[in-house]
């Protein structure tokens, strides 16, 4: 298995939608990678929930940018996040006893290589463009930030104070 990371390949333009990525791709590493992880079946299940609660956020900032900008293609983009939605809640489901470490890994790596090459390369990269034309010049194409998605009930309220926190920890 490789690591996951923003290779030129795969970066959309957009800022947002590639630090999401990053983000992702680093709790990935953490979850396929680490010793410390592996070995603590507390910790593991930790980290693949808090994955799976990430993915959901980025989702969910994709999604919100598709509605309020009117984009063509929301439908099937957005089916692609819900089939990634459903892989992920069954493998963090199974860390209830029917799933080993070595089993959720496994799966995880090879979601995340389905999403990255049949998604990520470019779905992700078609919106980024849509969303850069819709900005207008001079303005940077955003994704909606975490305040109205935790305003929606979608987000816990201290998720993006978990997110930094996460984040930075990996960097």
């Amino acid at each position: 298995m490789h690591r996951f990371e923003i290779a030129p390949h795969l970066g959309t333009g957009n800022a947002d939608i590639d630090g999401q990525l990053r983000s992702v791709f680093a709790m990935a590493n953490d979850i396929l990678y680490s010793a410390e992880l592996a070995s603590s079946p507390g910790l593991f299940r930790g980290a693949v929930t808090f994955l799976v609660s990430y993915l959901e956020y980025h989702f969910a900032a994709e999604e919100l940018a598709m509605i309020e900008h009117g984009y063509g293609s929301r439908r099937f983009h957005t089916a692609f996040h819900d089939q990634v939605r459903r892989v992920a809640k069954r493998v963090a489901a199974g860390l209830d006893g029917t799933s080993s470490v070595e089993e959720a890994q496994s799966a995880i790596f090879f979601m995340l290589e389905d999403w990255v090459e049949y998604h990520v390369r470019d779905a992700d990269r078609q919106l980024a463009s849509f969303l850069g034309e819709q900005a207008g010049p001079g303005a940077p194409p955003r994704l909606p930030g975490i305040r109205p998605l935790k305003a929606a009930g979608t987000i816990a309220p201290d998720f993006d104070e978990r997110i930094l926190a996460r984040v930075a920890h990996s960097a």
